[in-house]
Parts: structure tokens; C-alpha cells; sequence
């Protein structure tokens, strides 16, 4: 049962973030903060919110002060819901998706070059081959955008996560474990996610 909601929350974070540039309708709650460059996700948190906040704007923009922050339409197979965003200048640095009950952040996602890991890495830059040891110990396949990959953390309940594609080509692997080292080697970080811990 455990694995299945970890599995559920994984599947919420990485489908809640794709529609990421999307415009906000004015319609949409906005509250508006100053623009910053560093940008960082990790085991403690994204982007200043480290807890399991109120899912509204007023909330996330008290921990995010830095950001451009507005609600907006997002969906999970089929299912809509309401995100939040974080964004600097045009660009969304982060996706806030909420708790099955809309009550609550769940997680924070991102697929930003601005973002951070707290070892440096970046989205769409990073290789597999960089990510500290002692943070990847425990890694799943997953599909991501279409394309093969995996998804690795400290353990199966884990609060941060690294999102690896496999390079172009690469055969779905039933497990991790059958991944080929030389695919592992050059897979390249695309999401960063950070789980809020339960309230």
C-alpha cells in the first residue's frame, strides 16, 4: 500500500507539470514579488516552502517571497485541478501541485534551468553520472514526456527526487536494475521534485 501511494504521488508530480508555460487567464489569482536568479530544490524544500502548506497564493507567496506566484488550471488524467506557479520574468521556475484533497501543497516540481540542486545540478544539463551517490539509492523506472527514464531518491519514501531521461533510442527496461550502466551514465536530469511531508 505504501508503495502504491508513493507511486500515485510520483505519477501526480511528474503529470502536474506538463503544461508548464502556460498563461495565466486573468481571471487567475496573481500576487506579484520581486525577481531573484537562485533558485534552489532539495531535501528541505523548493523555493523558500518546506512544509505542507495551504494550497492558496497568499501561503505559497509568504514562503516564496521571490516569485511571481499565481494559481492556474492543471490537470491529471483528465482529473482538474488547481496549481500553483511560481515563475521569474516569463518563466516558471516551479510547479506547486496539491494533496489529494486540493487542501495542501503535496509537492513542488521543476523543469527550469534556473532551479538548483543543492549540488548544482541543472535541469537538462546534469548526467546521472554527477548526482551524489548517497542521494540516488533508490531509483524506479519511470516514463517521462514519452520518452524512457527513471526516477531516483534516498529511499522508496523519499522527499526529493531526480527525473532522468535515458538518451534517445534507449529501450524501456522493466527495471532499474536492467538499465544498461553506459545508458545510466549519460541520462540527463530532467524534473526535479521535492515531496511536502504529510500534515
Amino acid at each position: 500500500m505504501k508503495r502504491w501511494v508513493i507511486a500515485a504521488a510520483l505519477v501526480l508530480a511528474a503529470c502536474g507539470q506538463q503544461a508548464q508555460q502556460r498563461e495565466t487567464s486573468d481571471a487567475d489569482p496573481v500576487a506579484v514579488a520581486s525577481e531573484t536568479s537562485a533558485s534552489t530544490i532539495g531535501p528541505d524544500g523548493a523555493a523558500g516552502i518546506s512544509a505542507a502548506l495551504p494550497m492558496n497564493v497568499a501561503a505559497v507567496q509568504g514562503a516564496a517571497a521571490d516569485y511571481v506566484v499565481a494559481e492556474v488550471d492543471d490537470q491529471v488524467e483528465g482529473e482538474a485541478f488547481k496549481a500553483i506557479t511560481l515563475s521569474t520574468g516569463a518563466e516558471e521556475v516551479f510547479r506547486v501541485l496539491p494533496t489529494a484533497d486540493r487542501q495542501h501543497i503535496h509537492s513542488v516540481v521543476t523543469r527550469s534551468a534556473q532551479a538548483r540542486s543543492p549540488a548544482g545540478e541543472v535541469v537538462g544539463q546534469s548526467k546521472f553520472a554527477v548526482a551524489p551517490p548517497e542521494e540516488v539509492v533508490f531509483c524506479a523506472t519511470e516514463q517521462f514526456d514519452g520518452g524512457n527514464g527513471f526516477a531516483c531518491s534516498t529511499a522508496a519514501d523519499g522527499r526529493f527526487w531526480r527525473v532522468y531521461r535515458l538518451p534517445d533510442g534507449a529501450e524501456p527496461a522493466a527495471s532499474f536494475d536492467e538499465i544498461e550502466p553506459d545508458l545510466l551514465h549519460d541520462a540527463t536530469l530532467v524534473e526535479m521534485r521535492w515531496i511536502a511531508p504529510r500534515v
